[in-house]
Order: C-alpha cells, then structure tokens, then sequence
C-alpha cells in the first residue's frame, strides 16, 4: 500500500517522524542603513567601501560590487536596504559586515531604496520568524528576492516594508 501525498510544508526528519520545513525567510534580517560615506576599494576596481547607519551605535562598514554602476559620490545620504546578519567577509583585504541589496535589468544596476525610512527599520515578512543572528551568502542566495511596481516580495511571499522603491528604475531579481 503506497502512503499518501504529503504537504509539501512538511518534510521526513532524520529518524523517520514528521517535521515542519522551515519558514521560507527564516534568517533574513533585511534593515534600511543609510549611507554615511563611500569610497573606491584600494584593492580592487569593481569594489565601493561604504560605512553605513543600521540604526546601531556604532556605523558598519559594507564592501559592494557596485564600482562603475555608482560613484562614492552619490551614495551618502541614500537609504538602501541591507541583510544585516550577513556573516562578516574580508573581500580584497576589507571587512564587509553585510550586503546591500541590488537588482540589475536592461537599463543597468539600481540599489533598492527606503528614502522615508528611518536607519534601522526592518524589512520583514508579516507573521515572518525572528530573523538569524547569523547566515551565509548560501544561505541568502536561497532566496529569490523581487521587486516590482507593487514592492518586493521573497520566495514568492509580499512583505511588509516601509515605502521602497528601486533607484533609476530597475525592476526585477534582487542579489
């Protein structure tokens, strides 16, 4: 006798009991930082170090792969939005303590913004967990992030955020 379908929101534990899979934005601890100041990378051409307001005592610094898509000096004074619990990386010699989110389409790469939103407000889902002290850039790329004219939405779920809009237009898959 074949058992029955099961719903996909359960999985088969370890020792054979049922379990419930995780949420889908398990981890995700997406805030608003604002840009405090930017600079080129001393090591490499396609890197920006930017410190940012995460609405934290002290500002964190953030190394991105936006180097020729934006200057140092249009970024101060931005809202971006930010995976915060991102496990801290030395990329070409300097400490990045997160990740700003970005989307790239046909009309080039846009930062996704917060303008009106304190540093340090979350982006989070409704009814979503508490988010991971910590997780990894694996962790993170399992989750298909999108924004659109109606707002973003992870794993296919709309989320609850303060009014964000993607800089110069850009609409689709965040990374």
């Amino acid at each position: 006798m074949s058992e029955p379908p099961r719903d996909p929101a359960w999985t088969t534990g370890e020792h054979g009991e049922v379990e419930e899979a995780p949420h889908p934005l398990l981890g995700l601890d997406l805030r608003v930082a604002g840009v405090i100041e930017a600079r080129a990378h001393p090591n490499a051409d396609r890197l920006l170090v930017l410190q940012v307001d995460a609405g934290e005592p002290a500002p964190r610094q953030l190394v991105a792969g936006i180097a020729g898509k934006y200057t140092p000096e249009e970024l101060p004074g931005k809202h971006i939005v930010i995976v915060a619990n991102l496990q801290p990386a030395k990329l070409r010699g300097e400490i990045s303590q997160g990740m700003l989110i970005a989307a790239e389409d046909e009309r080039g790469l846009g930062l996704l913004l917060a303008a009106d939103a304190p540093a340090g407000t979350p982006v989070a889902a409704p009814n979503g967990p508490a988010p991971a002290d910590q997780i990894t850039i694996d962790d993170f790329n399992r989750h298909e992030i999108v924004a659109d004219d109606d707002g973003l939405t992870i794993d296919g779920e709309r989320v609850r955020t303060p009014r964000l809009a993607m800089d110069r237009g850009v609409r689709g898959k965040l990374r």
